[in-house]
Parts: C-alpha cells; sequence; structure tokens
C-alpha cells in the first residue's frame, strides 16, 4: 500500500496511491496523521482502496501535487 499526502491544508490531503503511481483514491481520513491516529481501523480502510485503485479506480495521480515528491 502506498500512501501520498497531496497539497492542501495544514497536514496535507491523504490518498492511496497505485503501485505503478498512475492512479490515486482518498477515502474517509483526510490526513495521514488522522489515519495514524486511528491505525486499527485505517489499515483496513485503507487497503480496501488500495485494492480498488489497484483495479484502475481513481484519478490520475501526479507527483507533483505531493507534499513532498515521493
Amino acid at each position: 500500500m502506498k500512501l501520498a499526502s497531496l497539497k492542501g491544508g495544514r497536514d496535507g490531503r491523504l490518498v492511496v496511491v497505485s503501485k505503478d503511481l498512475a492512479r490515486c483514491l482518498a477515502g474517509e481520513y483526510s490526513t495521514l496523521q488522522s489515519a495514524l491516529d486511528d491505525w486499527s481501523n485505517a489499515r483496513p480502510a485503507l487497503e480496501a482502496l488500495a485494492a480498488r485503485v489497484e483495479v484502475g479506480e481513481g484519478s490520475a495521480f501526479d507527483q507533483a501535487d505531493c507534499e513532498s515528491p515521493l
């Protein structure tokens, strides 16, 4: 599972990114910190998003939109 923080807001916006870095999906956790704070629940939710993005769901991902490039 690849996670990225897109530019926006104080802590960025959390997305799950496909392994080939082509697509991304946002979920119920708006920031990485919010996911870490609730990791026992966030992990399965983020893994489900990862499975979806790997089959082609989501929008195009551009590393230039990240807070810090991958």
